[in-house]
């Protein structure tokens, strides 16, 4: 027989109903994981039983079984890969070298020219 993951909806009232369900469950041949999640009413079992027998036991301790699923188990979490190695980034291109002006004249830096008229009237800045 294959491994099968069956989970059933179970009325939980109180800590006794849950004992109850837990116990029924796990006394039964081929059951490998019983887990119970009282939040969402829902019982968890793992094994080679027959679904159907889950169920018949627990209508003997008054439950009202609902088989919501029946499936292969969950596949464990795969262990992580190993990183791949990043490849060698190509060096950078060098920085040009920072301009520097000398003088009397740069055609690369902002030139300010001032002109003056002989009349005195102003300068013009370009």
């Amino acid at each position: 027989m294959t491994v099968k993951k069956v989970e059933i909806k179970v009325d939980i009232n109180c800590g006794k109903c849950n004992s109850a369900i837990m116990e029924a469950a796990t006394d039964i041949e081929g059951v490998n994981h019983v887990s119970l999640d009282e939040g969402k009413s829902v019982l968890t079992v793992v094994g080679t039983m027959d679904p159907v027998c889950i169920a018949s036991r627990l209508k003997k301790i008054k439950q009202k079984p609902v088989i919501i699923s029946v499936g292969p188990p969950s596949k464990p979490p795969e262990p992580p890969k190993p990183p791949v190695p990043e490849k060698p980034k190509p060096p950078a291109a060098p920085e040009p070298p920072k301009h520097v002006c000398k003088p009397p004249y740069c055609n690369s830096c902002d030139v300010v020219s001032v002109t003056t008229y002989e009349s005195g009237s102003g300068c013009t800045i370009l």
